[in-house]
C-alpha cells in the first residue's frame, strides 16, 4: 500500500492518468490540429470577403462586411483547451456544434445578400464547415471508444477539492477572528446596556410601572373570560340587520369590548353605560326572535347579559380605573419614555450579539461540511483508485487544519 501526502498524490495520479490517456491523446492531437486550422481558414474566408468587396456598391459592401464581422466574432468566441483531456475533448466537440450552427445561421441570414463575385469564398467557407462536421463525428466515435477516461479524469477535480479544503484553513482562521471581534464588541455593548438598565428599575419606581401593566393584563385576561360567553352572539349581531337601533356608543361598545376590554372599560364611567345599552340591543334581538341562533346560545347570553347588567363586571370595572388613575399620575414622569429607552438599547444589543453568535454557528456548519466532503472524497479517491489502477492507497493528512477552527466556532 502506498502511502501518500495530497501534493504526492496528485504528482503519482497525474503520472498514471498520462499512461492511461496516451492514445486518446495521440488520436485527439490530430482533430485538435484539423479544428484550429478550420477555424484559422474560417477566419481567412472573412478576410477574403472584406478584400473583395472593395468595389462593390455601398448596400451590398456594407452586407459583405457585417457578414466578414459575424465570421470574425464567431471565430473570436470558439475557444478550444490548450491541454488535451477527456473532458476538454468532449467541451470541444459541442464548441464545434455551436461553431457551425452560428456560421450557418450567420450565412442564412447574409448570404443572399451578397455580390456573386463571393461564390467561391461562400463555398469554401461551406467545405470547412463540412471538414468540421466530419471531424466532429470523428471525435464522437473517439470519445464513445474511450468514455471510462471521463470517471478517470474526474478523480483530479476530488483530489484538487481535498487540497483546496485544507488551504482553506487561513480564509476560515480570518473569518473567526473578524467575527469573534464583532462579537467581543457585541458583548461589550450588551453588558453595557444591561447594566445601565439594571441600575435604572433598582433605583426608579418602574418596578411600580411594570406591575401596573402586568394588573392591567391580568383584568384583560378576566374580562376576556367573562365576556367570552357573549363572543360569538355579539360577532353575529354585528353581522346581521335585526332591525334593532342603538347609539353609537353601545355600538362602539359591542366591538371595542371584544377587541381589548381593559381599554374599553377603562374609558367608561362607573356603571359602563355604553355596554349595557349595546347588551340592552343585543338581549331585544334575541328576545324577539331576529337573531338567529341556538336555543342554548340564546339562554345563556341572556343569563350573561343579566349578570353583567347586575353588577357583574363592577369589581373589574373599579381595578381597571383605579390602575388608569395610577398611570396618569405617573404620566408626567420621564420614567416611561427612559424605561423604554433603556429596555429597546438591551433588546437591540442582545439581538446584535445573537446575530453575530449565529455567523459564528453559521461557520462551524461550513467548516463540519467540508470536513465531511474531505472524508467522503478521501474514501472516494482511494476506492476510485484502487479500482482504475490497481494501487491500494493511503491518503497521509498530518492534521486537518480545520478540526482546531471547528472547536473556535463553539458558542460560549
Amino acid at each position: 500500500m502506498r502511502t501518500l501526502t495530497i501534493t504526492e498524490l496528485e504528482k503519482w495520479y497525474l503520472k498514471q492518468l498520462k499512461e492511461k490517456n496516451k492514445d486518446f491523446r495521440k488520436q485527439a492531437e490530430k482533430s485538435y490540429k484539423i479544428v484550429k486550422q478550420a477555424a484559422r481558414d474560417t477566419k481567412g474566408v472573412a478576410e477574403e470577403f472584406v478584400k473583395a468587396s472593395q468595389d462593390e456598391d455601398a448596400e451590398s459592401q456594407g452586407a459583405t462586411s457585417r457578414f466578414a464581422n459575424k465570421i470574425n466574432t464567431i471565430v473570436a468566441n470558439f475557444e478550444i483547451d490548450q491541454e488535451i483531456t477527456y473532458a476538454g475533448t468532449e467541451a470541444m466537440q459541442e464548441e464545434i456544434q455551436f461553431f457551425i450552427q452560428e456560421i450557418w445561421g450567420a450565412g442564412a441570414r447574409w448570404i443572399r445578400r451578397l455580390d456573386k463575385k463571393h461564390k467561391s469564398s461562400i463555398k469554401q467557407l461551406d467545405v470547412y464547415m463540412k471538414e468540421l462536421m466530419s471531424e466532429m463525428k470523428r471525435i464522437g466515435k473517439l470519445l464513445y471508444e474511450y468514455s471510462w477516461l471521463k470517471d478517470l479524469e474526474r478523480i483530479h477535480g476530488r483530489i484538487e477539492t481535498m487540497q483546496e479544503i485544507t488551504y482553506g484553513t487561513e480564509l476560515y482562521d480570518q473569518q473567526i477572528r473578524q467575527i469573534k471581534g464583532k462579537i467581543a464588541q457585541a458583548q461589550s455593548e450588551f453588558d453595557t446596556a444591561e447594566a445601565a438598565y439594571t441600575a435604572f428599575r433598582e433605583t426608579s419606581n418602574v418596578a411600580d410601572l411594570l406591575n401596573l401593566d402586568d394588573e392591567s393584563d391580568h383584568i384583560r385576561g378576566l374580562l376576556r373570560m367573562k365576556l367570552n360567553t357573549l363572543k360569538k352572539t355579539v360577532k353575529k349581531f354585528n353581522q346581521t340587520d335585526t332591525g334593532i337601533r342603538i347609539s353609537p356608543a353601545g355600538q362602539k361598545a359591542l366591538v371595542e369590548y371584544f377587541e381589548d376590554p381593559f381599554i374599553a372599560i377603562s374609558a367608561e364611567p362607573v356603571g359602563y353605560p355604553a355596554l349595557i345599552e349595546g347588551l340592552d340591543g343585543l338581549q331585544k334581538a334575541i328576545d324577539n326572535g331576529s337573531l338567529s341562533i341556538k336555543d342554548r346560545l340564546a339562554r345563556r347570553s341572556i343569563e350573561e347579559i343579566d349578570v353583567i347588567r347586575n353588577g357583574g363586571l363592577k369589581d373589574l370595572h373599579e381595578k381597571a380605573l383605579e390602575i388608569e388613575d395610577k398611570k396618569t399620575k405617573y404620566a408626567g414622569s420621564d420614567v416611561y419614555t427612559k424605561n423604554q429607552k433603556l429596555a429597546s438599547a438591551l433588546d437591540e444589543a442582545t439581538k446584535n450579539l445573537e446575530y453575530h453568535w449565529n455567523d459564528l454557528l453559521k461557520i462551524g456548519d461550513d467548516i463540519r461540511r467540508e470536513i465531511a466532503k474531505f472524508e467522503d472524497f478521501k474514501s472516494r479517491v482511494a476506492s476510485e483508485i484502487l479500482e482504475a489502477f490497481g494501487e491500494s492507497i493511503e491518503i497521509k493528512v498530518e492534521t486537518l487544519g480545520l478540526l482546531p477552527l471547528l472547536e473556535k466556532c463553539k458558542v460560549e
